[in-house]
Order: structure tokens, then C-alpha cells, then sequence
């Protein structure tokens, strides 16, 4: 198994009771689809439907503090992470931004 680490990537925790909902209803991917181990590409979209963002998004275990962590552009982390927050208004979510202290490490088996 072989691993390399992504220097340029930005981690962004999205938590709270409503985390689920209001990401179904924000982004692209189907939340419903997305659990601990399993990753679906999403994105984040203006009204007209240009994209604001890209990412892979993962459900957090909740022995880790439940959630869940987007995978971003590093130098896009900070305005998704503003964007989301712009949103949330009533809602029972925390946005945060953890690429200060959390990195993203790409493992796979094989050949490079």
C-alpha cells in the first residue's frame, strides 16, 4: 500500500444536529449516500449554477465527534468555509475550517 500526502488540499468540518440536512439541501452530492469510509464528489453552486467550490465529502465516525469533512482546494478553503457559514442562518450546524490542523493523505495499492 502506498500513501502520499496532499500538501494542497484544505479540510472543512461541517457538524451540528442538522449537518445532514442542511448539506443535502446546499450541495450537489446526495448525503444520504455519504457514510464513514465512503467519499462522493459534491459541489457548492451559486444560483445560476456555476460552481463556487468543488469537493469530496466523507461522513466523520462519530467516535471522532460525528459530521462531515469536505476536501477542498486549499486555497478555496477559507471562502467555502465562509460561503457554508453564510448559509446556515437557523440551522444547527458548526462550519469550520481544520486545514490549520488536519491534512489529506491519498492511499492506494498498486502501481503509482
Amino acid at each position: 500500500m502506498k500513501s502520499a500526502f496532499l500538501p494542497d488540499r484544505g479540510v472543512i468540518k461541517v457538524s451540528g444536529d442538522d449537518a445532514r440536512s442542511f448539506l443535502n439541501n446546499l450541495v450537489t452530492s446526495d448525503i444520504d449516500q455519504v457514510r464513514p469510509g465512503v467519499a462522493r464528489f459534491g459541489a457548492l453552486l451559486t444560483p445560476q449554477g456555476k460552481i463556487v467550490a468543488d469537493f469530496l465529502i466523507t461522513e466523520a465516525p462519530t467516535g471522532h465527534g460525528g459530521g462531515f469533512l469536505l476536501d477542498c482546494p486549499l486555497p478555496l478553503a477559507d471562502a467555502l468555509a465562509t460561503k457554508l457559514g453564510f448559509y446556515k442562518l437557523r440551522a444547527k450546524v458548526a462550519v469550520d475550517n481544520l486545514s490549520g490542523g488536519l491534512g489529506v493523505l491519498a492511499v492506494w495499492d498498486g502501481a503509482p
